[in-house]
């Protein structure tokens, strides 16, 4: 398994086009990811791990859920995932 995927292969992988991933990025919906510096440029790189959470979001999404809503729903479940859940 590749340490991590371009911006176009999370793209693919989540279903999410480029410009709403950048978009969520900025608006802070999903976690950002971590950056290589080329020259002046900067890429994007994806763990498998964020690749994971944005599809999480991804389907809160496209259950219709606001994107803030879907955001809050997505770190719920990431979180309790990791047993950070509160004991009810």
């Amino acid at each position: 398994m590749k340490d991590s995927v371009s911006i176009s292969d999370a793209s693919a992988e989540t279903g999410l086009s480029q410009k709403q991933l950048r978009e969520y990025e900025a608006k802070g919906f999903i976690n950002t990811p971590f950056k290589v510096r080329c020259g002046e440029i900067q890429y994007r790189r994806y763990t498998p791990e964020h690749v994971r959470q944005i599809k999480i979001f991804a389907k809160y999404k496209s259950q219709g859920f606001t994107l803030p809503v879907a955001a809050i729903k997505a770190y719920e479940e990431i979180t309790q995932e990791k047993g950070g859940g509160k004991d009810e």
